[in-house]
């Protein structure tokens, strides 16, 4: 990668890597329209893990956060919709996709500071009807087990194994969207009562999309409201995330960005009922304050939702983040895809650093390439050891 031997942090840090005039440029040789001004040592690290990003032109467009001590930057690259030279910017609206399970975990977290919820209890007495099926030997579902992908669940309601098994991109989204057209709370509440168990609580991981479905219906039943109203009121509100949502509305529409498969084919938006699973939208503007607000190790809620449920530190599983190190330092990582979209969210606590990835396309690897880029930013940053 350019500039590797760079040293950026100097005697500043990260203080001097701000307020600069936006002004469209070409990212690190490629032919990419940018907002990078390219003048602090930041910007030079965010350009040059945007540039190998965009060597696979499969990729469309991408927004970034990048939350440090010293503030909030923002980054836009490519375009809004292939084809259009529509720069995205900080307002820019993308699907978050399965990184809609932090905010999920979070609210969990939220009910045990409440004390509404306990970790291990038996989770059935939180769901609004009673289910005998959801336990293996007498053991069963958890509060713990569904928020780490342990409670046996199947991926989805309705069963969607046979259209993944199949590996038919081309067909997929399709498929999945008429399975789940018209798949309300309602009929959510009656197939739970035919669910069977794949494995015993607490035994296997299987990312479980139902899982966190089910985790909604508890703490609906808990608060006596909505889902949606819960996350409004309990995070979106309070942190002033108002341009996140699990619809867009009608005012909001033109800020909305297009998505992309694979084969660069235009994809449809997700449904409404992929609600507390994968159901969000957000921007980079809002994801800077939600990265924010999961560095305030302060709040008993995020202290909750950090610590280790599976596993440690090192490698484990919290309340929907997972958990690893990059070097020395902990970090908590979530990505998400849906049709067209790509997202992830990266934070290094003990740096009280956070990065937040939004791209549309759903391209292969692009989750991965996502979080690339942010571990590239902060290892260009935080070379030689110097510190902030």
């Amino acid at each position: 990668m350019a500039s590797m031997k760079r040293k950026v942090w100097g005697a500043c840090g990260f203080a001097l890597l701000c307020a600069v005039a936006h002004r469209p440029v070409a990212a690190a040789a490629l032919s990419v329209t940018s907002d990078n001004a390219r003048r602090s040592t930041l910007d030079l690290a965010v350009d040059d893990a945007a540039a190998d990003f965009f060597r696979n032109t499969c990729h469309v467009g991408l927004s970034l956060a990048v939350v440090t001590r010293e503030g909030h930057f923002y980054y836009d690259y490519g375009s809004t919709e292939r084809g259009a030279t529509r720069l995205p910017d900080k307002r820019s609206i993308y699907e978050i996709a399965s990184v809609t399970k932090t905010f999920t975990g979070a609210l969990a977290a939220d009910a045990i500071v409440d004390d509404r919820m306990a970790l291990d209890s038996d989770f059935r007495a939180y769901l609004p009807e009673s289910y005998s099926n959801l336990t293996w030997s007498g053991k069963p579902i958890t509060l713990r087990t569904l928020v780490t992908h342990r409670s046996g669940m199947p991926r989805d309601i309705p069963d969607t194994d046979a259209i993944y098994a199949k590996k038919d991109f081309d067909t997929l989204p399709r498929e999945l969207l008429a399975l789940q057209e018209g798949f309300d709370r309602d009929k959510l509440l009656s197939a739970l009562h035919t669910v069977s168990l794949r494995s015993q609580p607490g035994d296997k991981e299987a990312y479980s999309n139902t899982g966190f479905l089910v985790l909604a219906l508890g703490l609906e039943k808990m608060y006596g409201q909505s889902f949606e109203a819960l996350m409004h009121q309990k995070i979106l509100q309070p942190l002033g995330m108002a341009s996140t949502d699990f619809v867009v509305h009608q005012a909001d529409q033109s800020r909305l960005v297009r998505g992309y498969d694979r084969k660069g084919r235009l994809m449809p938006y997700h449904l409404r009922n992929s609600g507390a699973a994968w159901g969000l939208y957000s921007t980079a503007e809002d994801m800077a304050k939600y990265l924010r607000w999961q560095l305030d190790a302060r709040d008993p809620v995020i202290r909750i939702q950090h610590h280790p449920l599976v596993g440690n530190a090192q490698e484990g599983v919290a309340m929907a983040w997972n958990l690893a190190t990059d070097g020395h330092q902990p970090t908590l990582f979530h990505g998400g895809g849906s049709f067209g979209m790509s997202s992830a969210a990266l934070l290094y606590p003990e740096r009280q650093e956070g990065f937040a990835m939004l791209a549309n396309d759903a391209c292969e690897g692009t989750e991965s390439a996502l979080k690339a880029i942010a571990v590239s930013i902060h290892n260009h940053a935080h070379q030689d050891g110097a510190a902030p």
